[in-house]
């Protein structure tokens, strides 16, 4: 307001100028401004259907690609972590960047719906009856339930890397080390010594406390020689 921009002092030529420039930048809000979508949001209902026609086209036909690429997958090398090619999305991926269940030995069947190992029930898929793991296998579920509700593919390869760390580690701890090695954790020289450096840092403590306590007698000394100026 002209009020909260204008002072006693100021003359009547002052306060009319000041409120020419209040009335010019009335719709020139910076502030404001650096927070609006100055964008036009209305879009038009023919506008709306055109996009929704172009994106459910370009779904369609993405799913009928993956859909006649079923089994396509090439993997394109042998090496520990395998490149695939997906022919669906044209690109090549590490193993890696795939679910748990095409890392494991067992990879999910194309040509069958479940990938229980002794599954004798219709590959015929009922979604009632079936389930699609977040790791990638499939099962009916009266199979998946013969396994405690556990995908025991991924169980086993889980419980296998496990193990192998394990062993890994304790072969660790347990060789002796050579000359040039370092162990990880030292073994304490002896008893006297752990005591030794715990008086050290008493001592070194208390004449840091001494010292703090010093600091602070010198400046108290100097506020009271302020105080009887």
């Amino acid at each position: 307001s002209i009020r909260s921009q204008t002072v006693e002092s100021n003359n009547a030529l002052q306060i009319i100028q000041k409120a020419k420039i209040i009335d010019a930048e009335r719709y020139n809000n910076s502030f404001k401004e650096s927070f609006i979508n100055s964008r036009n949001p209305t879009i038009s209902q023919d506008k709306l259907n055109y996009l929704e026609k172009k994106v459910s086209l370009f779904l369609f036909s993405l799913f009928d690609k993956i859909y006649h690429n079923i089994g396509n997958t090439i993997q394109i090398d042998n090496s520990k972590y395998p490149s695939f090619m997906l022919p669906s999305f044209k690109i090549n991926v590490d193993i890696k960047v795939l679910s748990l269940a095409w890392n494991t030995e067992y990879k999910p069947a194309d040509n069958k719906f479940c990938d229980a190992e002794k599954c004798s029930l219709s590959n015929n898929i009922d979604s009632f009856d079936s389930i699609v793991l977040i790791c990638g296998y499939n099962f009916h579920k009266k199979c998946l339930a013969l396994y405690n509700g556990k995908c025991s593919h991924c169980f086993n390869y889980l419980s296998f890397g496990i193990q192998k760390n394990i062993n890994t580690l304790t072969a660790r701890l347990t060789t002796a080390l050579k000359d040039n090695k370092i162990p990880l954790v030292e073994e304490e020289m002896n008893d006297s010594l752990d005591e030794n450096n715990d008086e050290d840092m008493q001592n070194i403590l208390e004449r840091l406390e001494q010292n703090i306590d010093n600091q602070f007698e010198i400046l108290y000394q100097k506020w009271s020689d302020y105080d009887s100026l």
